[in-house]
């Protein structure tokens, strides 16, 4: 708590709503803030994401308009995580279609097995067909 307490007086009153004699107390350690104002005040100064959105957001961390992400060196801005979001979006709609196209060939593979089978039986009967008018042709000709 003590990092987030070297804001001024000011900004701690502005982002936690607390009065300036409250907050002295909070500074000298005569009193501790409540847990709620601790995480508003670790969220606003530290820009620590986890103080407001749960242990899933640990090392996520806001500063100067950027959200930076504890594994990487720099941080995104907010068109930067439209971008991304998009194109998960995009890519996710692209799985579904491949899924889709994927159930479509398949339909379409045992089509083509049925008809292969029919094409089959229709050659042997032409040639069965063919055989028997040869047959026939010789025996009346």
């Amino acid at each position: 708590m003590n990092d987030e307490l070297n804001a001024s007086i000011e900004m701690i009153q502005r982002i936690t709503g607390a009065s300036t004699k409250t907050i002295k107390r909070w500074k000298n350690g005569t009193c501790v803030p409540p847990e709620s104002a601790s995480r508003l005040l670790r969220f606003h100064v530290l820009g620590d994401a986890s103080a407001l959105l749960g242990q899933s957001w640990e090392n996520f961390y806001f500063r100067d308009g950027l959200l930076f992400i504890g594994e990487w060196r720099r941080g995104l801005e907010p068109t930067e995580i439209r971008g991304i979001f998009w194109q998960v979006q995009q890519v996710a709609g692209l799985q579904r279609e491949i899924r889709q196209l994927k159930q479509e060939l398949e339909r379409r593979s045992e089509e083509i097995d049925v008809l292969e089978v029919k094409a089959d039986f229709y050659r042997r009967q032409v040639a069965l067909e063919s055989r028997f008018g040869m047959m026939l042709e010789r025996t009346f000709a």
